[in-house]
């Protein structure tokens, strides 16, 4: 990287997408078609490897409000009302696929125009330099634990960033980052349900005793998954 891309690189803005404060707006995913697919550690009765969801995404909400473009899950999913996903299309954002969804309202009617948001794109693995590192290891599956964040200026090597508008870093999968084209968009555009946050506003629990975390194809599709962790044994 020349003098003037490390440069530019420096200057990137991002910010972290999170959920509403309001809890009624959140879905409950329990129902969803279909469990996630865990698999007991075959070394340790200490935990199991969380897998990715066997079905389709169903979101039980406490409301009947058909206005909300962006709908969270406890479970850390998300799903986006067909007219935002062809904004975004419009808009050319990049980083993200899609999948059926249902959402079921509080008065039980049922609608199948929202697509179930997946984030694929990728800045690697968490800089050196940020104080992320492996601090356990289970030799049986691919459970992990990395020490908190120390420096977050650091935390991105923007060398490892394909450039994506919707994107992840390893060990954080379930923040959902985004450019700042993004977040302007969504802030013009007045979409509803949704926070953005900096990093180091992180939750202080995590922020005191870091990340525990499994494999790569638990956050991303399976070809990404290979692409992007298979060198890096997280896959």
């Amino acid at each position: 990287m020349s003098e003037l891309e490390e440069i530019e690189a420096a200057m990137i803005t991002y910010y972290d997408l999170q959920s509403p404060d309001s809890e009624r707006l959140m879905g409950d995913d329990n129902e969803s078609d279909g469990k996630r697919d865990r698999k007991p550690c075959p070394v340790t009765n200490t935990h199991s490897e969380g897998g990715p969801r066997v079905g389709s995404l169903c979101l039980q909400m406490k409301h009947n409000r058909r206005d909300e473009r962006i709908i969270w899950g406890w479970q850390n999913s998300i799903v986006l009302h067909e007219s935002l996903l062809g904004e975004f299309e419009h808009q050319r954002f990049t980083g993200y696929r899609v999948k059926p969804a249902t959402v079921r309202f509080r008065d039980g009617s049922t609608s199948i125009e929202y697509r179930e948001f997946i984030v694929t794109g990728w800045a690697g693995i968490a800089s050196p330099e940020s104080g992320v590192r492996v601090d356990m290891s289970c030799q049986g599956c691919h459970w992990k634990h990395y020490s908190p964040i120390t420096n977050h200026e650091k935390l991105i090597d923007w060398n490892q960033w394909t450039g994506e508008d919707f994107f992840i870093v390893w060990p954080l999968p379930l923040h959902v980052l985004i450019t700042e084209r993004v977040a302007e968009w969504l802030q013009l555009e007045k979409v509803k349900s949704f926070r953005l946050e900096r990093l180091e506003d992180e939750d202080p629990f995590i922020a005191k005793y870091g990340f525990t975390v499994g494999r790569l194809s638990h956050f991303l599709p399976e070809d990404l998954a290979i692409k992007y962790g298979r060198t890096l044994g997280l896959e």
